[in-house]
């Protein structure tokens, strides 16, 4: 079974493609909100240690908002909070990848710090979404109510556009309408289900 990763900048539309693909059938794994169950069930203390009891928003409920204030504006912090969450986010896809069925052709992971986690070393290949940072900006404005010098701190700690087109295997442009986006992850999943694995993996 072939796994590609699937990873593009904050507001780029992943998790549509992802469910575009879902749609087919295609088992998906989302990381990003692997993290954010974890970050309120087996991380919970640890994150309350390094951020005491104000990250709360109830005894079991983290404040997601405020702790993305406080990460996105310190790197060592964010560095922390990543070290106890993407191990175990890792475990959870090693998990879920051996519960799937023996003739799955390929599965998809999705996950926003595919490179800068480490993760990527878990696939055979990655797809970048590809979006112009204003639509980005834009989107997650709208999905998440954030305010717009937030959602520019996230982006600028996560890898410009440059880089992911440098690191990833394939690209998929996402600024049109979602029938574009349709067809073209109609063309992706008939090229994934052809994929062998990489020399380097074998």
């Amino acid at each position: 079974m072939i796994v590609i990763g699937v990873t593009g900048g904050i507001g780029s539309g992943k998790s549509t493609i992802c469910t575009l693909f879902e749609k087919k059938q295609v088992p998906v794994f989302y990381a990003d909100l692997e993290a954010r169950k974890i970050s309120e069930t087996t991380a919970l203390n640890e994150i309350v240690d390094i951020f005491g009891n104000e990250i709360l928003s109830s005894p079991t409920s983290v404040n997601r908002k405020k702790l993305a204030e406080i990460v996105f504006h310190d790197r060592l912090k964010l560095e922390n909070l990543n070290s106890i969450i993407h191990p175990k986010v890792f475990e959870s896809f090693h998990r879920w990848k051996d519960e799937l069925p023996p003739q799955t052709k390929y599965a998809l992971v999705e996950a926003a710090l595919m490179f800068e986690s480490g993760m990527f070393a878990l696939m055979h290949y990655v797809l970048a979404v590809m979006t112009n940072e204003q639509t980005r900006i834009t989107r997650t404005i709208s999905r998440d109510h954030a305010d717009e010098q937030v959602v520019k701190a996230r982006m600028e700690n996560q890898l410009s556009t440059e880089e992911l087109l440098e690191l990833s295997d394939f690209q998929i442009n996402n600024n049109g309408s979602l029938n574009d986006l349709t067809a073209k992850v109609n063309f992706f999943s008939i090229l994934f289900s052809t994929l062998t694995a990489p020399p380097e993996s074998l």
